[in-house]
């Protein structure tokens, strides 16, 4: 047998183990977790694919196990808690475990997420077994410590910030993202309240394709993308990048093709026996929407020659 092929049936066996570990686990989280709406997944063919793969019916993983919480976490409202597992958690990857709410910021959910990471890699040191129960039961027991520590960085950042202040040239940039689908009502309100919240302008198109653009600050629209990027996707990829240097930020307010604000829309011929987001894309909406904010030209950078071939205009 060659060595290369050793080392791919070990990989599989290695993977086999993580992934009945996940299921085992998640099975176990289902149990305890077992009030309506407590523990849900947005794909449930995702575990029929895992066991496909388990049980030498499907050859190669194509799916991730993510799985959310909604938790009465707080006094006066539930948290949702969203977990990613990688295919070789928990011997060899970690998860990615993030808190999300409608009253807690962007930037302080990005700090809750650290304060997860760092508490797996100093205290959970033993890794061969699934541990997510284990993070859950941290984050129960310490969420409001972690919020106000949150904010308190949060805070000193700000006043920085401020006190530092540097006259340099705003760079704004445009991006036009694709991916083959968006149907996850989960990843469609992170995709809107994550723009909203960095103050982008743009819109998202839901469905098949999706197509995603905002604009503003490179710095804010970088952030946007390291947001969504992780999420579960068969494709996603940013067809095109825009950049401008402007002196002013009312400058920068001329730049913005979207002037509206950032929002969701499906450029489709609405049928009421169907889902908006199955019905197909009119070119010819899109189009017209193109043109009214001077975008026409982003049409052949998003589809290219072929594809533009095989949609056709409604």
């Amino acid at each position: 047998m060659k060595k290369g092929n050793v080392e791919d049936d070990a990989q599989v066996v290695l993977q086999r183990k993580n992934v009945q570990k996940q299921l085992d686990e998640f099975q176990m989280l289902s149990a305890i977790f077992c009030n309506h709406g407590e523990l849900q997944v947005d794909d449930y063919s995702c575990i029929d694919n895992l066991n496909g793969f388990i049980c030498g019916e499907i050859e190669q993983l194509s799916a991730k196990l993510d799985y959310r919480f909604n938790l009465p976490l707080l006094s006066d409202q539930k948290v949702e808690l969203l977990v990613q597992l990688p295919h070789l958690y928990p011997s060899l990857e970690l998860p990615r475990i993030v808190i999300r709410s409608a009253e807690i910021a962007r930037e302080q959910e990005r700090l809750l997420t650290v304060k997860i990471e760092q508490y797996i890699e100093e205290e959970i040191l033993e890794r061969d077994e699934p541990y997510v129960y284990q993070v859950i039961c941290w984050i129960q027991d310490h969420i409001v410590e972690m919020l106000q520590s949150t904010a308190e960085k949060k805070e000193l950042s700000t006043s920085c910030k401020h006190t530092t202040i540097e006259h340099k040239p705003i760079i704004f940039e445009r991006l036009w993202i694709y991916s083959h689908h968006l149907k996850s009502k989960m990843k469609r309100q992170t995709i809107v309240k994550t723009a909203r919240e960095l103050k982008l302008t743009g819109f998202s198109r839901p469905g098949k394709p999706a197509i995603i653009c905002v604009e503003g600050h490179q710095a804010d629209t970088q952030e946007f993308w390291r947001t969504i990027k992780p999420l579960k996707w068969q494709k996603i990829q940013i067809k095109l990048s825009e950049t401008s240097t402007s002196e002013t930020a009312t400058e920068m307010v001329q730049l913005r093709h979207f002037a509206f604000g950032f929002r969701e829309e499906l450029f489709c011929e609405m049928d009421e026996d169907s889902d908006t987001e199955d019905q197909p894309m009119s070119m010819s909406l899109f189009m017209k929407f193109l043109e009214k904010h001077n975008c026409g030209y982003v049409k052949k950078e998003l589809f290219g020659i072929q594809n533009m071939i095989n949609m056709q205009p409604s």
